[in-house]
């Protein structure tokens, strides 16, 4: 259904989009009523035709830069995890939420753990603070409307926590333990666009005890290092693109986009 709005070159009325989907009008009503529930198609009050919003280009765009971060970053990761033997993570603030888009294992029996895809509150995980204070405060008001205690150390203050992002503003890097989870440590520092921006975040945990009894300003200075690493590279593969000269843009893709109409025609 999305694919039939978006490749149109008008908006589409109910019984166009029913018969292009193959499904009855009912049915493509319903999806319908989804989509626009969920603000990714509008419907004209005139022509009573539906088009695609900008919320669906805004998606696109979320996933090239997820897509451009992990490739981008995959490397550096790789080396963080072997200076410093703890698992790494590289995760991204969505819907204000912490979202781990990839990892490096620590090779130690006992490690922190945590999945690709996992999410978690930004407001007591290590990359999520780091992220948080590097943010506009309107971010940080939402991911912090709702503070849940995970352990005796969550942070559910809002005075105390804003105090926490200060000083990880002041310092450049977040350490947390145990705040989410019991035992764990984690030490993170932002990942930044060009214009300042924050667009991830990187970070290695471990279980307390051993990270306590490691080199801590070796840890410190492993992440810091990977985060301007990673930044420097975001930064200029996205100058290389921008500038790389494309006198056509419409030429590769035109047949495929002229086919793709024609199917739904």
């Amino acid at each position: 259904m999305l694919e039939a709005l978006v490749w149109a070159e008008k908006p589409r009325s109910l019984t166009e989009l029913a018969g292009i989907c193959g499904l009855s009008k009912s049915n493509a009503h319903r999806l319908l009523r989804t989509l626009e529930d969920c603000h990714y198609v509008r419907q004209d009050p005139v022509s009573k035709a539906y088009e695609p919003t900008l919320r669906v280009w805004e998606l696109g765009v979320r996933a090239l830069r997820r897509v451009d971060l992990r490739t981008i970053a995959a490397d550096h990761l790789r080396r963080l995890a072997e200076v410093t033997g703890e698992s790494v993570h590289l995760s991204i603030l969505d819907d204000h939420e912490v979202l781990y888009i990839d990892k490096v294992e620590s090779t130690h029996a006992v490690r922190a753990y945590i999945g690709i895809g996992d999410r978690a509150p930004a407001y007591c995980t290590a990359t999520g603070k780091a992220m948080l204070a590097f943010t506009p405060s309107h971010t940080v008001e939402e991911a912090t409307r709702t503070m849940k205690r995970f352990t005796p150390l969550t942070p559910v203050d809002h005075v105390k926590l804003d105090a926490d992002l200060e000083h990880i503003r002041a310092q450049g890097y977040s350490v947390t333990g145990g705040e989410w989870q019991a035992g764990v440590l984690g030490i993170a520092a932002p990942i930044r666009s060009a214009d300042g921006a924050t667009v991830g975040g990187v970070g290695i945990a471990g279980p307390e005890p051993r990270m306590r009894h490691a080199d801590f300003d070796k840890q410190v200075a492993a992440v810091l290092a990977t985060a301007a690493a990673i930044s420097k590279s975001l930064g200029l593969l996205r100058a290389e693109t921008a500038a790389r000269p494309d006198r056509n843009p419409r030429s590769r893709s035109a047949p495929a986009a002229s086919a793709r109409r024609a199917a739904l025609t």
